[in-house]
């Protein structure tokens, strides 16, 4: 799994926005990625960020797309907005090879 992150502006009031996205790297085509976890401290965003995406589960610890499969090749997206960036790191994945 690959997370990068970056800004990509802010709003009027002057709140920084962040995208990140998270790839599913592997390369045989049939490796599913379930239950992603991310490494990603008191994460909050002072916009909403879908929880079906991304959430807090507790601190430390967000949820990628409520634990479904990310395909091989497949990205999940999200924004967020914070004073600064959170550190974001892939924690946990299960993968399932058919």
């Amino acid at each position: 799994m690959l997370l990068i992150q970056g800004r990509i502006g802010e709003f009027p009031d002057g709140v920084p926005t962040f995208s990140v996205v998270i790839y599913n790297m592997c390369l045989n085509p049939r490796c599913t990625a379930h239950h992603v976890h991310v490494s990603c401290g008191e994460f909050a965003s002072t916009t909403l960020t879908s929880p079906h995406v991304f959430r807090r589960l507790a601190p430390g610890d967000c949820l990628v797309k409520d634990g479904l499969g990310i395909s091989a090749g497949e990205s999940v997206f999200f924004t967020y907005a914070n004073a600064a960036p959170y550190d974001l790191s892939v924690s946990s994945v299960k993968y399932v090879c058919e």
